[in-house]
Parts: C-alpha cells; structure tokens; sequence
C-alpha cells in the first residue's frame, strides 16, 4: 500500500494526526510506503516560514484577530475565492509530486491540502481516493469541498453538522482523530507519580498548554496554588522556553508540591496519571484526554476552532469552563471538593472517546483503495 499524507506545522494537531496513522499503517503492514508531506514547506520554505510564523504570532499576540478571520470566512465567499484562486496556482507542485510517488490513496490533515486534493481531482489531473482528516471538534467552511471522497470527523455531531453543508452522509466516517498507537500502552499511575517524587495516594492535576506551551498556564498555576485544598500539580511546558523559565520561578514560592516536565512524548503516562486536566480546547489534546477518560477544565481557547471544540465538551458533560484562566479558583476548587462531579465527567469522557479510530481508518483506507 502506498499512502502520500498531506499536513501543515500549523501548531502540533495536524502533523501528529498524519504521523498517527503513518506508526499505524506501517505497524500493521510493514511492506507498505507511507510518507508525509508538510505542503506549504514543501511549495516554498520561505512562504511557509512566514505564513505559519505570522499564525502563530497572532495566536499569542492577538488571537480575537484570527477568530474575526474564522467567523468571517463562514460567511465571505470572497476569502474562499482568494484561498481557492492562490491553491490552485500552487496545486501544480503538488501535482507533481503525486505524479511521481503515485500513491494507491491520499490524506491531508489540514484544509490547505484539502482544498489543493479537491483542485486536482476536480481536473481530473488525480484518480486516486482523497481522504481528509478534520482535526477539530466542529466543521468550518475551510474544510468542506466538493471532490473529497471521505471525511474522518471526531464525533457523530458532526455527522449532522456536516449534511448541513451538503456532504452526502455517506461520506463522513465519526472515526475520530488518530492518535499513536503508542498513546493506548497502559500505563501504572502509581509507578508515575512515584517516579516523579510525588505521592500516589494525593489528588494530581495535570496543566498544559498543547506543544507550543500556549494560554495563560502561569496565571492558571497561581490561581491553583492559591486553593486550600490537598493536592499535587504536574505541568507539562512543551517547546515553549520562556514559559519553562517563568514556571520555575513560580514554583519556587509554591506551596503546592509541583513538577515541570518540557516537551514530553510520554503525554499519556502523565495523563494515566491524574484526576484533572486543565488545558487549552486543541483538538489533538482533547482527543488524548477523552481516551485516557480524563476530566478536564478548558482555559484560553483560541477564538473560533477552539471555542467551538470547548463548546462541544462542555455540552456534552466531559469538561468544565475556566474562560480565560484568571479567576478560575473557585470552579477548580469546586469540582475537586465533589468526587463524583469528576466521576460522572470520567465517564462522559470514556463515552466520547474514540480509541480505534486508527483501525477503523486502516479498513476504510483499504476499501476505498479495492474500489
């Protein structure tokens, strides 16, 4: 079997989706080719440092900036006519990169790719079955075209969500988002915590902020060593240096007995580990929590995809709402002083998860394939 991905470093999720379903196709059959491609990288290196360099400063300058452009582009058929004409002059790259590796199918995990698949194939320049992995918790626009043979969505809302905006139903597959299939290996929480010096008997929340260390994770740390109540902090930074440096100068006046890890490809044994976790809403993250049946407390989502993903959680039972982080004291202290509000949003978690969607995609993958 010979699979061409396509993704873009946009954040973590995207690649991390493709590269979960690479570990799974070459774990189940290692006679297959499967390879990755970061699309906007590959078309122009310097476009690309600039474009993603210019999101993501955005994201932590002034996110309300990017969630203006998301709810807009619902409704502007102009910015989609301007992302369509300038895809179209870069799907010709694209093009001949499929041209030469000849896959037996195609994945993108990002609208980008998507909606350059859709052009190709609307030209009949490609053949081949194009699937796309939506990587939220909700559909927007971006996502949807007309020449894409089958949509992974993370939840059975989306099914309906999705016929709304004309996909046939029997193109949309609520597999969910892939994750490792490293990231199901149980692990022994006890083992964990006492590995890290702390105390497996104690109540142990986990705060992170996806890889890049995003949201207000300091104030939310003050806001947590400020609680009267008996209990242990992990913390997980990720690539992000400058948080790390501002994280450790906290704990040094902490009360709470705290331990920082930097970026980690263990995130499940930290999240086997503990009771809560408090995170930005990132599609990635959630999904990981709702298969470790994680509770969790949402902060500093980022305006449209992230709201929307926060809003699905908090409708469905499986989190609470922390708004922006500051002042969320006495919510945390809230759900910690009830056991069984966490225990009914354990299960409201492990009801949501989707822990096969690699298998499930595996069969899809070799269905569409024999058609």
């Amino acid at each position: 079997m010979k699979v061409l991905m396509l993704s873009v470093s946009a954040g973590g999720g995207h690649m991390n989706a493709a590269k979960a379903i690479k570990s799974y196709i070459l774990h189940k059959n290692e006679n297959s080719e499967v390879e990755i491609i970061d699309t906007l990288k590959y078309i122009n290196p310097i476009l690309d440092k600039l474009i993603i360099g210019s999101y993501l400063k955005s994201l932590k300058i002034s996110p309300s900036i990017f969630g203006m452009i998301y709810s807009h582009s619902e409704t502007d058929p102009g910015i989609a006519n301007v992302s369509n004409k300038i895809n179209e002059l870069f799907s010709t790259k694209i093009y001949n990169l499929i041209k030469d590796f000849n896959p037996d199918v195609l994945i993108s995990t990002h609208p980008f790719s998507t909606e350059i698949l859709s052009i190709l194939k609307g030209k009949d320049l490609i053949n081949q079955p194009c699937i796309t992995i939506m990587t939220d918790y909700t559909p927007h626009s971006f996502w949807i075209h007309p020449n894409v043979d089958a949509y992974i969505v993370s939840n059975d809302d989306m099914i309906y969500e999705m016929e709304d905006r004309g996909v046939l139903k029997e193109k949309i597959f609520p597999f969910g988002i892939p994750v490792s299939p490293n990231f199901t290996t149980p692990y022994d929480s006890k083992n964990t915590l006492i590995s890290l010096d702390l105390d497996p008997s104690k109540t142990t929340l986990l705060l992170m902020g996806g890889s890049l260390g995003m949201g207000n994770i300091v104030n939310v740390y003050k806001e947590l060593t400020s609680i009267p109540l008996d209990f242990q902090i992990i913390i997980l930074a990720g690539n992000n240096d400058k948080l790390l440096v501002s994280l450790n100068s906290e704990v040094e006046h902490s009360l709470k007995e705290t331990r920082i890890i930097g970026f980690t490809k263990e995130v499940n044994k930290y999240m086997q580990a503990c009771d809560l976790l408090l995170t930005k809403p990132g599609g990635l993250t959630i999904t990981e929590a709702l298969i470790s049946e994680l509770p969790m407390a949402l902060f500093s989502p980022i305006p449209g995809q992230e709201e929307k993903n926060a809003e699905f959680l908090l409708t469905h039972g499986a989190a609470i709402d922390l708004g922006d982080g500051t002042n969320c004291r006495d919510k945390i202290s809230e759900v910690l002083k009830n056991p069984k509000v966490l225990l009914n949003m354990k299960e409201k978690a492990r009801t949501l998860s989707k822990p096969n969607s690699c298998q499930d995609m595996m069969n899809l993958i070799e269905g569409l394939i024999k058609k």
